[in-house]
């Protein structure tokens, strides 16, 4: 196609240049050839049938030359070229361009700055803590545990810190005792527990992130109630006792006990002078509470929990977030997923305050709490194989939330009262043969899934360090 464009260009040129070069050689044949006409004309008046002709087709032809010269135009007989004659191009097909689409920016996660102290302190004030690099599939939530009734606030004694990777499916909790004495940006040095009545969430967030480097994305607080609610919906916890309890909680010897809402809720309350020892019963009950439930399908109850406890809960998670996460609890269900910290004695030091109340707080080894948290991420970060153990839960909820739904869809039809004629009875006999079996119906049992009772918990019989003596000033 394009040679014969290139072909018709040449021809139309060709022509162009025969009418400039002999375009006027032409016309002036044309007029000798008429030039016999004109004297013929003068002597007779008149034209022969032959010579009409003649002329008239000369006439034409002249006519035709002049306009083919006129549209040639004067620039020597070569009609103005433009760009797009002089460069002939072959065609090529269009090829689709994607059309960029938008991309949605994530919102950054802007680190606090911190304020100065607003009071003098008594101790140095540590510098803050660099901050941990997080895979963006980390997300931190905050369990946090209160010894007042909403709406009243008071210290937080139960201090859980929740790293979860979701796309490992892995969880690493690390249990911080409430007396730890650090720094809470904008007032001074206090003890961690006092964060949250005096400045909020707010404030135990960047009191966390400046002595720990982390910072929370959910946060939940519970009271006594709804502990003890918990406790109780769940139909009690096995709890194994490895230090005895004899001044508190009706007495608490060493062994595996039954325990209802109150009695799970002493337990994890005492203090007894150690309180590292009573994070880690707290750290116990935690692991108790989740390992039930997420047994026999319990988790299908969430939406009747949540909606029972939600007017007393203090949180920032919604019954979505709870309910998108529903896989991810029941594969933290096998028990080798999830792995338990405790800042203890190997990572802190009990000091006195310097003043008249001659309060015994404890003070963080940088070093070593460091170290925690490292082997708290490092264990969250390597994935390993699902344990059989989740299969089973899994069609455990599977199967609670079918039955759930099959009575939800059983529509209640009421019984309405028909009248019927008042009369005498009339006893109408049926006749049955004799020999003839008689059909019976018979009642067969339904199989209908019980509950298994959740094994005790499994603490290694160990002896924790306590301290036997206190340093009088700032190690």
């Amino acid at each position: 196609m394009i040679a014969i464009r290139e072909t018709n260009q040449e021809f139309a040129s060709l022509i162009q240049l025969f009418l400039t070069h002999h375009g006027y050689a032409i016309i002036v044949i044309l007029v000798g050839c008429l030039s016999p006409c004109i004297r013929a004309m003068k002597t007779t008046g008149t034209l022969p049938i032959h010579r009409r002709v003649r002329a008239l087709l000369a006439a034409g032809v002249l006519v035709a030359l002049v306009l083919m010269i006129n549209a040639c135009g004067a620039g020597g007989g070569r009609p103005p070229q433009t760009e797009r004659d002089q460069t002939l191009t072959p065609w090529s097909p269009a090829t689709p361009t994607q059309t960029p689409q938008p991309k949605a920016t994530s919102t950054p996660d802007i680190w606090p700055t911190f304020a100065p102290p607003g009071s003098p302190a008594a101790t140095a004030i540590p510098p803050a803590t660099p901050r941990l690099e997080l895979d963006e599939d980390v997300k931190i939530w905050l369990l946090l545990g209160t010894e007042a009734e909403k709406p009243f606030s008071s210290r937080t004694d139960a201090i859980h810190l929740l790293l979860i990777n979701e796309r490992l499916s892995k969880a690493s909790v690390i249990s911080i005792p409430g007396s730890l004495f650090v720094y809470l940006p904008g007032y001074t040095m206090q003890r961690l527990n006092t964060a949250y009545a005096l400045g909020g969430m707010e404030l135990v967030r960047d009191t966390l992130a400046y002595n720990f480097g982390i910072r929370p994305d959910k946060f939940v607080l519970v009271h006594p109630t709804e502990f003890k609610w918990l406790v109780d919906d769940l139909g009690g916890l096995d709890v194994s006792v490895l230090f005895p309890i004899r001044d508190a909680c009706g007495g608490l010897p060493a062994g595996t006990h039954r325990m209802n809402g109150d009695k799970a809720y002493c337990y994890v309350a005492y203090d007894g002078g150690d309180e590292v020892n009573r994070t880690r019963r707290q750290q116990q009950i935690l692991q108790l509470l989740f390992t039930k439930l997420v047994q026999n399908g319990r988790l299908a109850r969430l939406p009747v929990l949540y909606a029972s406890y939600q007017d007393q809960l203090e949180t920032d998670i919604s019954l979505l977030d709870l309910l998108l996460r529903v896989p991810l609890a029941l594969r933290l269900g096998d028990p080798d997923r999830v792995s338990y910290f405790v800042l203890g004695w190997e990572q802190l030091s009990q000091w006195e305050l310097p003043d008249s109340t001659q309060t015994t707080v404890l003070l963080p080894r940088e070093e070593e709490v460091a170290q925690v948290f490292e082997q708290a991420l490092a264990a969250i970060s390597e994935p390993s194989p699902l344990g059989e153990i989740v299969l089973t839960y899994e069609a455990q909820v599977t199967i609670a939330v079918a039955l759930t739904q099959t009575s939800q869809a059983t529509a209640y039809v009421p019984i309405r009262p028909t009248s019927t004629p008042i009369g005498q009875p009339t006893a109408t006999r049926t006749p049955t043969q004799r020999g003839q079996p008689t059909a019976t119906r018979t009642t067969t049992p339904t199989r209908t899934p019980t509950a298994t009772r959740s094994e005790p918990y499994p603490i290694p019989t160990a002896a924790f360090y306590t301290p036997t003596s206190t340093s009088p000033g700032y190690p």
